[in-house]
């Protein structure tokens, strides 16, 4: 029970770091990209929204080859009704449970789940202590406020 109660905090924690980095999501269409304006190659792109949640892909591109350091990507999902935001893909991996038996065929740690979101936690402390700022560079449709009862996602007329 410990573990689950100390991982709401930390989702309530993500989604509060995640709103005061991106001050324009909630103008955001199912389309938008909006990028780093202190950090290269680091950019969000809006996957889905709905009237109640936001998911989006967070990626950081670095200029090497990616053979050697593979770009950073997480699929996060953003709860705007109970102000929380979890990690549901890294690295092309998800679907994350919160118990792994150890070892494993995919040889996770037994909290995975729990790991993949301390790390998001770490990775917006990084930028907020970078004073980042994501800057929306795209938007085709009309303003779409988040919290509102509209529901628009990615492929919609």
């Amino acid at each position: 029970m410990y573990v689950m109660q100390n991982s709401l905090g930390l989702y309530e924690e993500n989604f509060s770091k995640l709103m005061t980095l991106l001050p324009d999501l909630a103008r955001a269409d199912a389309s938008a990209v909006l990028t780093a304006e202190t950090i290269s190659g680091l950019e969000i792109r809006v996957v889905e929204l709905s009237p109640y949640t936001t998911t989006i892909n967070l990626v950081h591109s670095v200029e090497t080859d990616e053979r050697f350091v593979p770009a950073l990507n997480m699929k996060i999902r953003i709860y705007q009704d109970a102000r929380v935001a979890e990690v549901l893909a890294y690295q092309h991996s998800g679907r994350f449970r919160p118990l792994y038996p150890y070892p494993n065929p995919n040889m996770f740690q037994p909290y995975e789940k729990r790991r993949v979101n301390q790390f998001l936690g770490e990775w917006l402390a990084y930028c907020l202590k970078k004073s980042c700022r994501f800057k929306l560079h795209s938007n085709s449709a009309a303003p779409f406020g988040f919290i509102s009862g509209y529901s628009r996602v990615r492929g919609d007329a």
